[in-house]
């Protein structure tokens, strides 16, 4: 299950095909089970997920066509989470490859409640999807609800992200040595402080210290504290609409705001018309604002800055989403994205949105 939200995010597609082949040993991971309602042969293809959006195809088979369907995968392939398509079908479904026989039964118009049972991860994974499926199915009866009051749908909303976050924390606190507990903390990770990233290393360093779950964890963690408050903002130098060079050490002995944006993103676009309201009342008192742009088309940026009326500083490398280097840099996951940085070219909010914004920098001009 897919979690959405409520920002532009960035990603990176890393297509890798490999050759499926049969293991005689005794050392695999069996795969099989049933697909009702497949009426004739179809292609299995078993996916790894590289970043957030990457995908790479470690595995492929076919169906029988009564829906059957049997494969073994190396051990080579344990201890990660892997997605199973069927070609002409839209959904997938995740399972844990490990030693053992993992079953799973599932329907080809509700491939999203299929069931995968038979091996310890894969009997907890289910646990946890089958929690998540009954969530989404009260909240869809809420949101189609003609009677259903706004504040009972908040509350429902609200009850089951508790719920969830419970869930979660329970599986994580109780079974630190599954990959399933691992799986679970990393969902997150775009939305994690670094502190709290630390935190849910220190749960699982003694069980996975080499896995690449818990490295990319570490790896966002080590970004995102070169990025937080009380340090040096990292200095780039950009280019601006007009091809001339910015760079942000040169705004030395000013505050400024430091807006990262995109055309293409729309909650980006919605958020330049509070932007601009900041900088018509902050930029009097000396606030500098940059926006800078993940844009790679120099027209449709042009375009959008000319659109929203952004009067004060863009920059941008040209460099798409995340391959930017100043992204890279500031560990940019998903857009809009701020940070505030004082005179002294530190760092003092980053991650702030909507009011929090102008209730810092209301407390900054009326303390000068």
């Amino acid at each position: 299950m897919k979690k959405s939200r409520l920002k532009c995010v960035l990603a990176l597609a890393l297509p890798l095909a490999i050759p499926f082949k049969n293991f005689a040993n005794d050392n695999k991971c069996t795969v099989s089970g049933n697909i009702a309602g497949l009426q004739q042969e179809a292609k299995v293809f078993v996916i790894r997920r590289s970043g957030e959006h990457g995908l790479d195809t470690v595995a492929r088979s076919m169906s029988k066509p009564n829906g059957d369907f049997s494969f073994d995968l190396p051990s080579t392939l344990f201890s990660d989470v892997y997605e199973l398509r069927f070609a002409g079908l839209h959904y997938s479904i995740d399972f844990i490859a490990e030693k053992g026989t993992v079953a799973i039964k599932g329907n080809k118009d509700k491939l999203y409640t299929a069931t995968v049972t038979g091996t310890p991860e894969n009997d907890r994974l289910n646990q946890y999807h089958q929690f998540y499926l009954q969530q989404t199915f009260k909240r869809n009866d809420m949101m189609m609800s003609k009677t259903a009051s706004r504040e009972e749908k908040m509350a429902l909303f609200k009850q089951q992200d508790d719920d969830k976050k419970h869930y979660t924390d329970s599986i994580i606190r109780n079974y630190p040595s599954s990959l399933v507990a691992l799986y679970m903390a990393k969902e997150p990770l775009p939305m994690m402080k670094f502190n709290e990233i630390d935190s849910m290393l220190t749960i699982f360093k003694p069980y996975f210290p080499k896995h690449k779950y818990y490295l990319e964890m570490k790896e966002r963690a080590d970004v995102l504290r070169k990025v937080g408050s009380g340090v040096a903002a990292p200095d780039f130098t950009a280019i601006q609409p007009d091809g001339s060079k910015i760079s942000l050490s040169s705004f030395k002995g000013k505050y400024v705001l430091l807006d990262f944006w995109a055309s293409w993103c729309v909650p980006c676009r919605a958020e330049n018309k509070h932007t601009k309201s900041i900088y018509e009342k902050f930029h009097p008192y000396g606030l500098e604002l940059i926006s800078f742009s993940l844009d790679s088309d120099l027209g449709a940026w042009k375009k959008a800055i000319e659109k929203d009326g952004l009067v004060w500083h863009n920059a941008s490398d040209l460099k798409a989403g995340k391959l930017s280097p100043v992204a890279q840099k500031y560990g940019i996951d998903g857009l809009p994205a701020v940070w505030i940085i004082d005179p002294n070219g530190k760092i003092i909010a980053e991650g702030l949105k909507g009011e929090a914004i102008d209730k810092m920098l209301e407390t900054i001009f009326s303390t000068k």
